[in-house]
């Protein structure tokens, strides 16, 4: 799949280790703290050592209930955004459907979504702002993402 941006679409990037989620959407630009992996934006509990790890992208989910493991980051590389849409777990959210998928480790399933009990298996999850990334995604109707290890293209592994 070829992730290309068209004109009035979001453009965002985010940064795994710094947890910044930045670029415009619907006109506006944003500049937002985010959490991806390990649980990060749990309401219920703390996240573990996997979130905002760019070493951990490769590590998926595993087991269920008790035995859960929360995945890692999302992996680095270009996403395209789609539009928000209703989720049946995680309410609203906006599906990231990866440019490539050599890129993903055997991960997918990826959204950015709100804070929730659950937390993040490796989708973005804003700390705040999310109505209105939301809705300026809605506006735009989605647009492109890209994920780097950290600013300045640093690279960690």
């Amino acid at each position: 799949m070829n992730v290309q941006a068209t004109a009035g679409a979001a453009r965002l990037s985010y940064y795994i280790f710094e947890g910044v989620l930045i670029g415009t959407a619907g006109g506006k630009p944003f500049h937002l703290f985010a959490l991806s992996g390990g649980g990060g934006g749990s309401t219920r509990q703390p996240p573990s050592s996997s979130t905002n790890n760019p070493y951990m992208t490769g590590l998926k989910t595993a087991g269920r209930g008790a035995k859960h493991s929360h995945g890692g980051p999302l992996p680095v590389g270009w996403y395209s955004i789609r539009k928000p849409a209703k989720h049946p777990h995680l309410g609203r959210a906006a599906r990231l459907v990866p440019g490539s998928a050599g890129q993903m480790l055997g991960r997918d399933g990826f959204f950015i979504h709100a804070r929730g009990p659950h937390g993040s298996d490796g989708c973005i999850v804003p700390l705040s702002g999310f109505k209105e990334l939301m809705d300026a995604l809605e506006k735009s109707n989605g647009g492109t993402l890209r994920v780097e290890e950290g600013m300045g293209g640093t690279r960690f592994a």
